[in-house]
């Protein structure tokens, strides 16, 4: 089974509805969205950007207030032309699961995770929605099947439905924040054994991916808003202004980079421990074939000068910037305008519109 929507079963398009769509990802401080194209050179980028929200309208993937939601969701309507959406849901908004069941027809797997449901989350059936991805071997086995099951709120999917219909959108796909990073970032032939470090404003996700499939994953409650608090002692500046200055001195060579990356430095190791630990517990599970072979860096505070070098050395593993591009589009014949560091904010968004 391919990684379509984790909540596909529940909203299944009509062929009317097979029209472009914008991707959506709706965060603490404000909404996230791509449209793009296709072309002869692949799925192009077309139109993207993020409207801010005001503190307190989302909470823990959570709509608190609702109106700058959906104010917010009408601009990107206008914006973009689309009367269509794709939305992912976010981690802190899915439970997953891994379960070993006999080799059976796609309709009885699924009734047989059905029972399997408030076994492993707490979610009652009735309350649950899920979509399970099939976990390719690297050898034959025809009588076993390992799979990940993904599971959400019935009314976590109703809410966000009501808020994009309340703004004139018609929502034809959700799928997990996870799932998306991982279909924008690893090329869909890649079968290693891959953990994806996506730091994002206000958390930091590591997902370990066998076979092009999400098993597992982590959340550490620290994103790269700490960055910006550290900047903002260092220079003496507030919030905003220290934005700006990490727009401008963090993502390229200067000459103030080695001091603030030595300022940086006990942040910047606590994210090196707790990805040690993530991929240590990874290499020991006995049900994952190999070891962990590279990890991925997502999120623009991977571009900050000297931290892939520091990851690499410390961790003594194959570490990697992301290219959000490589199911889009070849670099070489096709360089988009989004910058690198941008680009690599908008993953999840770029992996629901390869949905």
């Amino acid at each position: 089974m391919s990684i379509k929507s984790i909540y596909s079963k529940l909203f299944v398009s009509p062929k009317f509805l097979a029209m472009p769509a914008v991707s959506l990802q709706i965060l603490p401080d404000g909404i996230s969205f791509l449209a793009t194209r296709n072309s002869e050179e692949g799925i192009l980028p077309e139109q993207y950007g993020f409207i801010h929200l005001p503190d307190g309208t989302v909470s823990h993937g959570d709509i608190i207030k609702r109106e700058p939601v959906i104010k917010a969701l009408n601009e990107i309507r206008k914006l973009t032309g689309v009367s269509f959406a794709k939305l992912s849901i976010p981690e802190d908004k899915t439970y997953m699961f891994k379960t070993q069941l006999p080799n059976l027809e796609a309709n009885e797997i699924h009734n047989v995770i059905e029972f399997k449901i408030e076994e492993n989350v707490p979610l009652s059936i009735k309350e649950a929605v899920f979509d399970y991805d099939i976990i390719p071997k690297s050898r034959k086995d025809n009588k076993e099947v390992d799979v990940v099951v993904s599971v959400t709120q019935l009314k976590t999917v109703q809410e966000y439905q009501t808020v994009l219909e309340l703004a004139g959108l018609t929502p034809v796909l959700f799928s997990p924040e996870s799932n998306n990073i991982a279909k924008s970032v690893i090329k869909d032939t890649n079968r290693q054994v891959v953990v994806i470090v996506n730091i994002q404003e206000r958390n930091i996700v590591q997902s370990l991916v066998v076979n092009g499939v999400v098993c597992q994953t982590s959340t550490l409650n620290f994103g790269s808003s700490t960055f910006t608090d550290l900047i903002a002692k260092y220079y003496k500046v507030d919030l905003e202004e220290a934005k700006k200055i990490k727009k401008e001195k963090l993502y390229s060579e200067n000459s103030d980079n080695m001091e603030i990356f030595s300022y940086f430095i006990n942040t910047i190791s606590a994210i090196k421990d707790e990805i040690y630990k993530y991929v240590s517990y990874c290499n020991e599970r006995e049900d994952v074939e190999s070891r962990v072979d590279r990890i991925i860096l997502c999120g623009r505070a991977a571009m900050i000068v000297g931290f892939e070098k520091y990851l690499s050395m410390n961790l003594n593993m194959e570490i990697e910037v992301a290219n959000i591009w490589v199911n889009n589009f070849d670099l070489n014949s096709y360089v988009p305008e989004i910058s690198k560091a941008v680009s690599l904010d908008i993953a999840v968004v770029n992996g629901l519109n390869l949905l």
